[in-house]
Order: structure tokens, then sequence, then C-alpha cells
């Protein structure tokens, strides 16, 4: 199974041009040059959840996450590397443009699933793993916008309700980890009515440390 045509529907932002670290991936977003139909800011802002395949385009398991930061490079300052389009876009190589801006954003892995192939319900995926991802996503592998009942999907482990991953997540986002757990609890809160008072504790739970962490007083 083709875990790309699993998510076909599922808007492209970018690929993955970078990793700082086995969990912290650095993407490339699309522009006009690379697409048809480019995303636009409201795509890829913070806390927007993203789904992309693990491993070789031909896997059956796909790793979720989430956007925790963006910056966009000044072709004055050095320019930017060559690109890929997505395979929707192109199957061929355009080297970028160095007179012309690119944006980059943070992806924290939350997680991997596997895929179902059932794109017209909220079974995309199962066996959801809030764990560590085992294996390192490739190089050029196209991002693309997680749909909101597969991100919901994500976190019923066992039927329950988890976040488990929030810990790493937090150190991920370093001082914006509160905020981001707080843009994923409000998306679950959206589409998981049953769960508001378990969000809630979590909220509590993060904000708390963060203004330990921050020095403020409660």
């Amino acid at each position: 199974m083709n875990a790309r045509n699993t998510f076909a529907d599922a808007k492209p932002l970018g690929s993955i041009a970078q990793s700082k670290s086995t969990i912290d991936y650095t993407t490339t977003i699309l522009t006009e040059r690379d697409a048809d139909n480019p995303p636009d800011a409201t795509d890829y802002g913070f806390g927007q959840p993203v789904v992309l395949p693990m491993g070789r385009s031909e896997t059956e398991e796909v790793a979720i996450g989430v956007i925790h930061g963006t910056q966009v490079i000044d072709p004055g300052m050095g320019g930017v590397g060559p690109t890929l389009g997505t395979d929707e876009a192109t199957n061929q190589f355009r080297p970028s443009l160095v007179d012309e801006p690119s944006t980059l954003v943070g992806i924290a892995l939350l997680g991997s699933a596997s895929c179902t192939g059932d794109s017209k319900t909220d079974k995309r995926i199962e066996n959801p793993d809030h764990s560590i991802p085992a294996y390192a996503i490739s190089h050029g592998t196209t991002v693309y916008k997680c749909p909101n009942q597969t991100f919901r999907r994500f976190h019923l482990v066992d039927d329950d309700l988890s976040l488990a991953y929030y810990p790493r997540l937090t150190e991920v986002a370093g001082a914006f980890g509160a905020e981001l757990v707080g843009e994923i609890t409000s998306q679950l809160r959206e589409s998981t009515d049953e769960y508001s008072d378990l969000l809630e504790v979590i909220e509590r739970k993060v904000a708390h440390e963060a203004n330990v962490e921050r020095g403020v007083l409660q």
C-alpha cells in the first residue's frame, strides 16, 4: 500500500530539507515555482498537524507531527539550496532561485501509525504509537496537512485519549512548548467532546510547568 495515495486528497505543504534531531525536522514550503496550487500562510500555521510517509515512499507507515516554528530565509543572507517539488507538482529537479525568498517550518514528530488505505472515513490510520519513530524521514519526503479526523484518531490509543508525547514535544518547541500543546488540545477539543475534562487537566499541567520554568508565580 502506498501511504502517499492514502492521503492523496490532503494538501501538500512542502518537502523535508533536513533534520535537527530524531524528531525535529525542517521542511521547505512549496511556492508558485514548485506547484500550481501552493499552500498559503493559513495552511502551515503554528500547531498545524501534518502527516508524512516514513522511510521509503512505498511504506505503509506514516509519521504524525505538528509545526512548531517558522523561518523566512532572506536570499541576501546567503541564498538557499536546491529544492524538489512534490510528486503532484513535478517530476523534475528545480533549483531554487537565489533571488526569491523561502519559508522553512520546523516539524516535531509526535509518533507514527499504520495506514489502512481507507480514505473515506476517519480510519485512515490504525495502531497509533506515541513513541519516537524508529526510522528517519528521507530527504525530499512530501509533508501533507493532516486531516482533522486522522489527527483525532492518532490520539486514541487503546480507545483512550493520549498525549504521551507531550514531554518531549515541549522540549523540541522550547519556549513555546506550552502554547503548542495548547494548540493541539484546542484542536482535539473541537472534535473530541467526551475528553474535554482530560484535555483541561493536560492544559493546566503544561501551563503550570511552563510558568515554573519562566519564573511566573501563580
